[in-house]
């Protein structure tokens, strides 16, 4: 498999992400868990960002591959920037926060030792680290987004065992 199909299958995963970020959302919304909707909707704007502005980043960047990595490294930063405020005014669980956090903090690592690879020493291993880290950071986001939908389906069952226990 060369690396160009490589890259087309993710970017239909990258707009496949969208479709299973405004199902959480949705979701959440009407599961009234409004923190776990607010971050999973955040989520949302930001992939969707990424998504739309995508080729338009690469056109502009066309052969000098300096502006994509800073510009993806600048939309990480302003997620979580935009996560952590949004925790500080408690309007997201902290635990989400502090997971999505970490789990995207070696996104915009990645992006800059990307960008310092490719002009200053020309190594071929990092090509194999970007486009294998990216994606399970992208799909561990999108579980978190997913994460409190586990959580109120096992409180829902375990409900439903107890009122089962007390009816018996």
């Amino acid at each position: 498999m060369s690396l160009d199909n490589f890259r087309e299958i993710l970017n239909l995963i990258y707009s496949s992400y969208l479709l299973f970020l405004g199902g959480a959302a949705i979701l959440l919304y009407f599961f009234s868990d409004k923190p776990s909707y607010r971050f999973a909707l955040v989520t949302f704007c930001f992939f969707l960002i990424g998504v739309l502005f995508s080729d338009l980043v690469k056109e502009f960047d066309y052969k000098v591959y300096i502006a994509r990595y800073i510009f993806w490294a600048s939309i990480d930063l302003f997620w979580m920037g935009t996560i952590a405020y949004l925790t500080m005014k408690d309007k997201i669980h902290l635990w989400q926060s502090i997971l999505g956090q970490l789990i995207v903090l070696p996104a915009p690592l990645l992006q800059l030792v990307r960008l310092v690879d490719r002009h200053y020493f020309d190594l071929s291993y990092t090509d194999y680290l970007y486009v294998t880290l990216l994606p399970i950071i992208n799909t561990a986001v999108v579980a978190l987004c997913f994460a409190p939908l586990i959580v109120i389906f096992t409180q829902y069952l375990k409900n439903k065992n107890t009122k089962e226990a007390v009816d018996a």
